[in-house]
């Protein structure tokens, strides 16, 4: 797609300054990621997900010896916090908005509107403020990752044609003698030397 520009030309509409392969592990993280979130928010089960908190705060509170101080309950709300980080940061670097919040927040509504409809697992608004906090923090990263992204590729592409008119010869090189004129029957350049070889003996 073409846009216009003065004088009546057109210019091609710069293409997108991401690398390709975060343009791929993002779209690789949308496809993949909602099944295993989707497995752990909308099981019927409970009691399951309660004891696999339990079975993770156990080891990892005790690895940095705050078992005292964080207890199953806080972990299980840091746990809806990260639950959403890695899914809305994936989504921000393809469409960078923070209108991406207030999906998260949609989002995590309908999931405890689900778990209240099923009967078995309890609707808690500090879930809902939990993994809004989640999204809200995803795109964040997201958004600061796509600028560092796209800020070193427009690096990349001004640096490259200065290496490119370095390795010319004759542009890089202010001193380089010019070369012989490749015209048939064109008049050799003045070099201040005699027709021997010897200093011109003009003054």
């Amino acid at each position: 797609m073409t846009r216009p520009v003065p004088g009546g030309a057109t210019a091609a509409r710069p293409k997108s300054a991401l690398p390709r392969p975060l343009r791929l592990l993002a779209a690789l993280v949308l496809l993949l990621y909602p099944l295993a979130a989707g497995a752990l928010l909308l099981t019927s089960d409970g009691w399951a997900v309660n004891r696999l908190n339990v079975g993770i705060w156990y080891p990892v509170t005790g690895a940095v010896g705050l078992r005292e101080q964080v207890t199953p309950e806080m972990f299980a709300a840091l746990a809806n916090v990260a639950l959403f980080v890695p899914f809305f940061a994936a989504l921000a670097v393809l469409v960078p908005t923070w209108w991406l919040v207030a999906a998260g927040a949609g989002l995590s509504i309908a999931v405890e509107l689900y778990q209240g409809e099923i009967g078995t697992r309890e609707q808690d608004l500090v879930d809902i403020l939990a993994n809004t906090a989640g999204a809200a923090l995803g795109v964040g990263l997201g958004l600061l990752v796509r600028r560092l992204a796209g800020r070193h590729a427009r690096n990349r592409r001004t640096e490259r044609p200065a290496d490119a008119s370095a390795r010319r010869p004759g542009l890089s090189d202010p001193g380089s003698a010019p070369s012989a004129p490749t015209t048939p029957g064109a008049p050799r350049p003045e070099t201040g030397h005699g027709p021997g070889g010897g200093p011109d003996d003009r003054d």
